[in-house]
């Protein structure tokens, strides 16, 4: 496999251990859109020293490393049309099985030997949809891939692993139930997630009502607080 654009970065000082980014990258995606995302949830990132495999989207994280494997679903806090700042996360672990039906499905469906989407001639684009991005790091070797929306694809090999690979991937970790889960847990009363166009708001009701006033009142103070 060919490599290019062999990366140093230098933390208080010491140089940490460099990475070689593989040719059929996306450097700009990453350090534009997904760094701050990594940095924000406290992922693992490619300047360090675990291998690692990412699986992400406005969905959610999922990392499987030699530390730990796990996925997280995340909102960002939202008051008068403005992220607060706040962040609320919810960790997932993910169990032997889970974990080796994972790995079974990215290796059946050679999923790392797929190209970004930008490299694919086949692959089209459009403004709403969904980007899956993939992420593999293997001692110096790095690779930073993104599909957009797998669904409005034509039918050829690549879009039908890669759809086969969401899918899939979604039933082994119980997704569905999980964001359920989460829905129901979000303290706020209105929140999005980074990268998306949509905003969740908690629906008003008698029961909450006396709550929610509570909750402005504060927000109020917070927000004059800051000033």
């Amino acid at each position: 496999m060919i490599y290019f654009s062999v990366l140093s970065v230098f933390v208080f000082g010491q140089k940490a251990l460099n990475y070689e980014l593989t040719n059929d990258s996306d450097t700009l995606h990453y350090y534009k859109y997904e760094k701050p995302i990594v940095e924000k949830l406290n992922l693992l990132k490619p300047e360090g020293n675990s291998n690692f495999f990412r699986f992400s989207s406005d969905k959610y994280y999922l990392e499987l490393s030699e530390i730990s494997n796990k996925y997280l679903i995340y909102a960002d806090e939202i008051w008068d049309n403005s992220k607060t700042g706040e962040v609320f996360i919810r960790e997932i672990k993910l169990n032997e099985s889970q974990v080796y039906k994972i790995n079974k499905l990215i290796d059946s469906l050679k999923i790392n030997d797929i190209p970004s989407d930008n490299r694919l001639k086949e692959w089209t684009f459009g403004f709403d949809g969904i980007t899956y991005k993939l992420e593999n790091k293997n001692g110096i070797n790095y690779s930073y891939k993104h599909y957009w929306t797998p669904t409005s694809q034509n039918k050829f090999l690549e879009s039908d692993k890669i759809n086969i690979f969401v899918t899939e991937i979604d039933k082994i970790i119980d997704y569905k139930t999980n964001r359920e889960k989460f829905v129901s847990e979000v303290p706020y009363f209105t929140w999005t997630r980074d990268g998306v166009a949509w905003s969740a708001v908690k629906i008003l009701t008698a029961e909450n009502y006396s709550e929610y006033r509570k909750y402005r009142k504060l927000k109020k103070k917070l927000i004059k607080s800051r000033k």
